[in-house]
C-alpha cells in the first residue's frame, strides 16, 4: 500500500489496475483503428469504474477527483485513448450530477454509471493553440423549447456517445443541454486518423436547429462555476492520464535494458535518461495528487494547470526517451513503444494545450489576466 494512499483509494487504484491490464491487450488495435474504445469503456463499466465519481445515490462510487486521477493514471498506462473517452464520460456524469434536477439525474445518471448510455461533453479549441475548451454552440428559446446551431471541431467519444452534452450560449446565459446523439439535426462526422488518440471517437459534431425540450436543459445551479469546476477535473484526468503514459514508458524502457545486456545497462547516457524519467513522472503524480486532493475550487484552480503542465511535458519527454533507448524497434509501429510517444505529443495539445495551462497558471499569478483567459467568466 502506498502511504499516500489510504486504504480505500489503494483498494480502488489496485481495482483499476487489475481491469486495465486486460484492456492492454487491445490498446494496438484501438489505435490501429481495427477496433474503438467502446469495447474497453464497457469493461470499466462492468467495474463500475466509470460510476466513481457519481453518487452512490443514483449507483456510483461516490468518490472524487482522487479517484478520477488515480483511475486516469491506470488506464492511462495501458490506453490513452480510452483514458480520454473515459475521462469526458466521467466529467459528463459530475456535470449531470450537479446541475441536475432530481428527476434528470434519476433519467439519465443510472445508465451512465452502469455503461448503459455513454456521454461526450460537445466542447471546442477551435484552430487555435492558444484557447481553452469553450461553447461553440449557440441556442435559442422559441416557447417552451431550446434550439441549437452551431459546430465543433473535434468532439472526444462523440462517434461512440449516446447522449452529448452541450453547453449553449443563450444570450447572456450558460445552459447544458443534454441531446441525444441520433436526434433530428444533430451531424456526427467521421473519426479522421490523427497523430495520436486514435479510436476515441474524435469528431465533428453540428447541430443544425436542433430542437431540445425545455426538460432536457441542466440549470438547477451555478452554470458557470460548475463549468470552471469541470475544467479543474478534465485537468486533473488528463494529468494523470499522461502520469499513466510516462510509467508506461519507463516500466518498458527498464525491461528492455535489463533484458538486452550489460553494454546498454551500463551505458552512463541510458541510465541517465532512466532517472529523469523516473523521476519526472513521480513528481508529475505527486502534483497531480495534491490537485486532486485540494478541498477549496480556488486551490485547486491553481494547482490543476499546473499538474496537466508538468504531466504532459514528462510524458512526451519520457516517451521520447523511451523511443531512443528501444533504438529501431521504438520506431516500429506495434511496438507500442511509439504509440505512447504519439499518445503523449497529442496530450500536449488535445483539450487545451500545454500553452493554455500555461496562461491559465499565469493568470492565477496575475489576477487582473484572468477574465481574459478563462472561457467560462
Amino acid at each position: 500500500m502506498d502511504p499516500r494512499l489510504s486504504e480505500t483509494e489503494t483498494a480502488f487504484r489496485d481495482l483499476v489496475r487489475r481491469e486495465a491490464s486486460s484492456i492492454g491487450v487491445a490498446a494496438d488495435d484501438i489505435d490501429q483503428g481495427v477496433t474503438t474504445a467502446a469495447s474497453a469503456i464497457g469493461r470499466l463499466a462492468t467495474a463500475n469504474i466509470l460510476g466513481i465519481c457519481a453518487p452512490e445515490t443514483h449507483g456510483g462510487g461516490g468518490g472524487g477527483p482522487v479517484e478520477l486521477a488515480l483511475a486516469s493514471e491506470e488506464v492511462g498506462a495501458v490506453s490513452a485513448s480510452v483514458g480520454v473517452v473515459a475521462i469526458g464520460h466521467m466529467v459528463s456524469s459530475f456535470l449531470l450530477d450537479i446541475l441536475g434536477s432530481p428527476t434528470q439525474r434519476q433519467k439519465w445518471l443510472p445508465g451512465a454509471v452502469e455503461g448503459s448510455t455513454l456521454l461526450a461533453l460537445v466542447l471546442d479549441c477551435g484552430d487555435s493553440l492558444l484557447k481553452s475548451p469553450s461553447c461553440a454552440v449557440g441556442g435559442k428559446m422559441e416557447t417552451d423549447s431550446l434550439y441549437l446551431d452551431g459546430r465543433a471541431r473535434a468532439v472526444t467519444g462523440s462517434t461512440l456517445a449516446d447522449f452529448l452534452i452541450v453547453p449553449v450560449e443563450v444570450g447572456d446565459t450558460l445552459l447544458l443541454a443534454v441531446v441525444d446523439a441520433d436526434r433530428d439535426g444533430v451531424t456526427v462526422g467521421i473519426e479522421a486518423g490523427q497523430l495520436g488518440l486514435n479510436g476515441a471517437g474524435q469528431a465533428p459534431v453540428e447541430f443544425s436547429g436542433v430542437q431540445v425540450p425545455s426538460g432536457s436543459t441542466l440549470s438547477t445551479g451555478n452554470v458557470v462555476e460548475t463549468m470552471n469546476m469541470a475544467d479543474d477535473l478534465f485537468r486533473i484526468g488528463h494529468a494523470g492520464l499522461c502520469v499513466g503514459i510516462g510509467r508506461a514508458a519507463l516500466k518498458a524502457s527498464i525491461a528492455r535494458v535489463s533484458g538486452v545486456n550489460d553494454e546498454l545497462c551500463r551505458e552512463q547516457s541510458v541510465q541517465w535518461m532512466l532517472a529523469d524519467m523516473a523521476t519526472e513522472t513521480e513528481a508529475a503524480r505527486l502534483l497531480t495528487w495534491y490537485a486532486a486532493s485540494r478541498t477549496s475550487p480556488g486551490e485547486m484552480r491553481e494547482a490543476a494547470p499546473m499538474a496537466r503542465l508538468l504531466a504532459a511535458d514528462a510524458a512526451v519527454r519520457g516517451s521520447r526517451s523511451a523511443v531512443q533507448i528501444f533504438g529501431p524497434a521504438g520506431n516500429e509501429r506495434g511496438s507500442g513503444i511509439e504509440r505512447l510517444y504519439r499518445d503523449a505529443k497529442a496530450m500536449e495539445i488535445y483539450h487545451g494545450a500545454v500553452e493554455v495551462q500555461r496562461l491559465a497558471v499565469a493568470g492565477e499569478l496575475l489576477p487582473r489576466l484572468a477574465k481574459d483567459i478563462n472561457p467560462w467568466q
